[in-house]
């Protein structure tokens, strides 16, 4: 067989995979078609049952990978693409880099699954595998678990309800093979649905579990009395974001939309990530600002670069932070990111790279915070604060030992333009609500802002690319910890060995 036979040879055979994976896209939002991850699973599930070694298995996995997430995270161009940055050359780095990154995770699951007999069991054997995959890809190389398959349900709420329980990644895992379980109809004999039936009862069982628990709760607009929080959306250009002859314009318009119209109603203000380019904690005249901004007795809360200074005045340290600011303009408090973006805020390994740089425009690396923990700020309940992605990692947003009545996320996603991201971003969030059992108030630059209840319900929200302001009153937290919140990732990892046990008992040891 000559070189171009097989090549074409392995495109005949992997092609089908790779198409299958950037389907299973089309499930996520902002698209939510859900006909696409099972269109997607099951024609993987037929595809593994069909492969003859653990090599094609790890193809077929590999290559459905490099499909969903190469697709599923090509908004990343975007920020490459920033008018001035000069990153533009490097526009096709993304969905390749993601490819390959991604295509690793179901390559592993893939292999892990055919180690099991076809059918069911390969079905129950992959699902655990895809969910043990995801958790490893919330931690490896310091993690980025977007997009969790689970976050196809984050338009249904009754769907979302058992993440308190097992998470998103055992919702994922029961979403992996109710989608994969259409490809078993293949295999049974003539005229028979049980596949999708089944199918059809788990997903019949997963909502009336989430009816019962919203029906059981009190409505969305039950909120703290006394509490009124604005969030305030500028829509900076991310090109225009740092142009220091804007400065202070954007700073003049983050004082208009906190002080429009209702303002005196208004108990907490939010700004975004990065909301200005003044440093909040020591410019006076940015602070002096902010008092203009706050009602009487009101809070500001705010992201904003801090610098650590030596006893020579010197800057030694840049964080990206959240300062909080009361209407006399004294500082009350702060929190500073402690999960960084590899490439944005740092370098990784920069001593042996020293030609790359970062793609934002702040010579300095950043300095990481001390880790998620409540903060305590005067006149204002404990509250749990995320900068960015760090609301993307599950189990590890809430501090365990003093449990916040709330979450708050301030984010700049103006890097990722008009695109999927910043809506797979608010959808990440929805999720950790409903995991922690925690409202969350989410300001972002150019969208999506929003308020989200202890359930994953959105109360208030403005679209993404506007300008504006969301009220909106702080719901309550559940009255206990979810179940997940207090155990964390050991209940879906127990959760997937039990089915990988499962799906290797002898047949007939399962039927006594």
């Amino acid at each position: 067989m000559t070189i171009r036979q097989k090549a074409l040879s392995y495109v005949r055979k992997y092609a089908p995979a790779l198409g299958l994976g950037a389907a299973a896209v089309s499930a996520l939002p902002p698209y939510y078609f859900l006909p696409g991850v099972f269109l997607a699973f099951s024609g993987l599930i037929i595809l593994l049952n069909r492969a003859e070694s653990k090599k094609q298995a790890a193809c077929l996995g590999f290559w459905f990978g490099f499909g969903f997430f190469s697709v599923g995270l090509s908004w990343v161009c975007n920020a490459f693409l920033i008018e001035g940055m000069g990153f533009e050359a490097l526009v096709p780095l993304p969905p390749i880099g993601f490819g390959l990154w991604g295509g690793l995770f179901p390559a592993a699951a893939g292999v892990i699954a055919v180690c099991f007999p076809k059918g069911a069991r390969r079905l129950v054997a992959f699902s655990a595998a895809w969910g043990i995959m995801e958790w490893v890809r919330s931690w490896l190389f310091t993690g980025f678990p977007w997009n969790l398959l689970a976050s196809v349900w984050t338009r249904w709420p009754a769907m979302m309800q058992s993440a308190s329980v097992w998470g998103a990644f055992g919702l994922g895992v029961i979403t992996v093979f109710m989608a994969g379980l259409p490809g078993l109809l293949k295999d049974q004999p003539k005229k028979s649905l049980r596949p999708v039936w089944s199918a059809l009862c788990i997903a019949l069982i997963l909502i009336g579990y989430g009816d019962l628990r919203l029906r059981n709760v009190s409505d969305v607009s039950d909120t703290i009395n006394g509490i009124k929080i604005r969030l305030v959306q500028p829509n900076i250009p991310q090109g225009q974001k740092w142009d220091k002859d804007e400065a202070e314009q954007h700073l003049m318009e983050l004082v208009h939309l906190s002080r429009s119209e209702g303002a005196e109603q208004i108990s907490h203000v939010i700004w975004p990530e990065t909301a200005t380019q003044f440093f909040l904690q020591e410019d006076k005249f940015a602070r002096g600002m902010v008092m203009s901004a706050l009602a009487p007795g009101g809070i500001l809360l705010a992201g904003s670069l801090r610098l650590q200074r030596d006893e020579a005045g010197r800057p030694v340290k840049l964080f990206n932070s959240i300062v909080a600011l009361n209407d006399l303009g004294i500082v009350l408090g702060k929190y500073d990111k402690s999960h960084l973006v590899p490439f944005g805020e740092y370098v990784p390994l920069a001593k042996f790279f020293p030609f790359i740089r970062k793609i934002t425009p702040v010579q300095m690396d950043f300095g990481k915070g001390s880790g998620i923990k409540t903060t305590i700020i005067p006149r204002t309940l404990p509250a749990g604060m995320l900068v960015c992605y760090e609301v993307i990692f599950p189990g590890r947003i809430a501090d365990k030992k003093t449990r916040p009545y709330w979450l708050i996320n301030v984010t700049n996603d103006g890097w990722y333009g008009i695109s999927a991201g910043p809506h797979q971003h608010f959808a990440a969030a929805q999720m950790r609500s409903v995991e922690e059992g925690l409202p969350l108030a989410r300001s972002a630059n150019t969208g999506i802002s929003g308020m989200i209840d202890a359930y994953g319900r959105i109360t208030a929200s403005l679209e993404l690319g506007t300008q504006g302001v969301v009220d909106a009153g702080l719901p309550r937290r559940t009255e206990n910890p979810t179940f997940y919140a207090m155990y964390g990732n050991v209940i879906p990892l127990l959760f997937c060995m039990i089915l990988l046990i499962a799906a290797a008992l002898p047949y007939k040891m399962r039927r006594n």
